[in-house]
């Protein structure tokens, strides 16, 4: 045999051979429970993030990249200021759970009303709860209240495979081997999205990934979140979450599907804020 076939030979045989597969200090796991129950404290662990990173969106309504600047604290306190490609503030939000706020520098005008999820998604084409986005900017994964979960091991992927299963949902979670960390989360049989998590940094014994993704197929939309200088379960600064309007700013009253309150004096409602 040649230098040539005998290359190609090793290619096809080695790419039939299953990965080789680092696990944890305990070994290879063989119950869904006890994977279950690692994942569970390995996501629970984060509980605040503060730095910068670059947010990637596509979707039919708009698609571009943007830069960040984001600090979260669960459950749901919130603190998002976005950039333009020269750095130049375009807006920033926060919310405390109950309240939220968006200051919109075109226009200099403070948006203010309840934290609901379509106002504290603002900056999203999904809607989602500000302690889902939270959960999530934490790189955690909202999991389903199982009724039965299944373990199983892809040699080809080289990840444990658990799936919770709750009357006709499923969630399978792709998790880490060594991590024990979910990489990928499918939710199939209600409405959902699918999450993903990859480049992962080790900060203090923590491990976190640098990336997030989420997929929400039936809107046609990707959100990538790349994550660059980030402090992790650092004492967080409640000044960041505080409801104040810049000084000089016009106010405006929303309800809780972004619509604009009418003022003193007006009775018919003026149209959704920009963004809502």
């Amino acid at each position: 045999m040649n230098r040539a076939a005998a290359a190609i030979f090793l290619v096809v045989l080695c790419s039939a051979c299953p990965k080789r597969i680092e696990f944890g200090p305990e070994g290879q796991l063989t119950d869904a429970d006890v994977v279950y129950q690692h994942v569970r404290r390995n996501q629970d662990n984060v509980v605040t993030l503060e730095g910068d990173a670059k947010l990637r969106v596509e979707s039919p309504q708009q698609s571009g990249t943007i830069g960040m600047f984001l600090a979260v604290t669960r459950p749901a306190l919130l603190h998002l200021e976005t950039f333009d490609f020269f750095n130049r503030p375009l807006a920033s939000l926060v919310a405390d759970g109950t309240r939220f706020g968006l200051y919109q520098t075109e226009g200099n005008t403070f948006y203010q009303g309840p934290a609901s999820p379509q106002n504290v998604s603002r900056f999203l084409p999904v809607v989602l709860p500000g302690e889902e986005l939270v959960a999530i900017m934490l790189g955690q994964v909202p999991l389903i209240p199982a009724e039965r979960k299944t373990l199983e091991l892809d040699t080809k992927e080289g990840v444990y495979v658990l799936t919770l299963y709750r009357g006709a949902a499923t969630q399978v979670l792709r998790v880490h081997p060594k991590y024990l960390r979910v990489v990928k989360s499918e939710v199939r049989g209600v409405p959902g999205y699918d999450l993903g998590f990859d480049d992962f940094l080790e900060r203090g014994g923590l491990i976190f990934p640098g990336k997030v993704e989420l997929v929400a197929k039936q809107a046609a939309t990707r959100l990538e979140l790349r994550y660059q200088q980030i402090k992790l379960n650092g004492r967080p600064d409640l000044t960041l979450y505080e409801l104040t309007p810049p000084e000089g700013a016009k106010v405006v009253e929303v309800d809780d599907v972004g619509r604009e309150l009418p003022a003193a004096g007006h009775e018919s409602p003026a149209p959704p804020v920009p963004g809502s």
